[in-house]
């Protein structure tokens, strides 16, 4: 009795699902036969078919119905149903993780892409040349820097008479606090220097 063994590659290209029957359980030609990328190996199962006899007749051993799973998608205001078999769960996550890995891959070189041009823009002499780098890569030409702003600030304080002292510098530093409207500007820290009860 030979053993026969179905395996399931997916391609690293175009992500083509293979399944290969085969006697041998390793395989000599590793590229796909569409578009003769890398295979990847997703699974292997025994797919040897066992002969009885019983009363002169030959009985074949039925194997196992493949496992599916059947999904309801809406999509656009359309509702489809779709069904997947192991093979195509095995792919989908195989395909996913490839998907991260690149995804992963282009934030790294867009990071180093950004990095680059904040240290050169500004004193090259190509910055025509970097501009349209930058469009085609949809990277801002814009970059980060620490700024400290000294502000002066006027205000009107209700105190209570009936509490006596109050600690005016206590109530602003309690109850004062500094944003900014626009996106491109992050207040980090702040501090009050002093407090003065008086108009100027």
């Amino acid at each position: 009795m030979t053993n026969w063994y179905k395996k399931d590659y997916v391609c690293s290209i175009c992500d083509a699902l293979i399944e290969i029957t085969t006697k041998s359980n390793t395989l000599r030609d590793k590229n796909c036969f569409e578009c003769q990328g890398d295979l990847t190996l997703l699974s292997v199962l025994d797919a040897t078919i066992y002969p009885t006899e019983k009363k002169e007749e030959q009985i074949m051993e039925t194997t196992t119905a493949p496992q599916t799973m059947t999904l309801n998608w809406t999509e656009n205001d359309v509702e489809r149903t779709e069904t997947y078999t192991e093979s195509d769960v095995r792919a989908l996550v195989y395909r996913d993780k490839s998907y991260q890995t690149k995804m992963n891959e282009y934030y790294r070189k867009e990071s180093q892409l950004r990095t680059l041009l904040e240290e050169v823009y500004a004193d090259s002499s190509e910055q025509d040349t970097l501009s349209q780098i930058a469009e085609i890569f949809d990277v801002p030409l814009t970059k980060e820097i620490e700024v400290t702003a000294w502000v002066r600030v006027d205000m009107t304080i209700e105190v209570d008479m009936a509490d006596g002292d109050y600690d005016i510098e206590d109530m602003v530093r309690n109850n004062l606090t500094i944003d900014s409207f626009g996106s491109e500007i992050s207040v980090n820290d702040y501090d009050v220097d002093r407090v003065e009860e008086g108009a100027y």
